[in-house]
């Protein structure tokens, strides 16, 4: 050696990793998560605001990397198919108020019995 420095990396042939690669990774394992969990209401806003929030701190030199974008995509898409569901449901009930009517009558009827039997068998 000659005194000069030599990046551990480039001697033995291993690249060095960016460090934004393991937050894209995670933003895109996020991403699926909310993508999977979409029918339920608290995971895609969670997992996906975490998922886009981790693909911008991703973005390196050149940018954000591919796993970031697809984590981004893939949670904002869910958050907004859950957005569609819940306002599809708010207006189905607010636009059909006697829906559970023939529940609520079937229900009573059987609570009456119940009551008048004396047993909850």
């Amino acid at each position: 050696m000659n005194g000069s420095y030599e990046d551990p990396g480039a001697v033995s042939g291993v690249k060095n990793r960016d460090p934004g690669e393991g937050l894209a990774t995670a933003s895109l394992i996020l991403g699926v998560m909310a993508a999977l969990g979409f029918v339920f209401v608290f995971p895609p806003f969670m997992f996906g605001a975490t998922a886009i929030v981790l693909a911008f701190l991703s973005s390196g030199e050149n940018g954000i990397a591919l796993r970031g974008k697809i984590g981004m995509f893939m949670g904002a898409i869910s958050m907004v198919l859950l957005v569609l569901v819940i306002a599809s449901a708010v207006h189905f009930f607010l636009g059909n108020p006697g829906v559970f009517d023939d529940y609520y009558k079937e229900f009573n009827e059987m609570y009456q019995e119940i009551q008048n039997s004396g047993s909850f068998i």
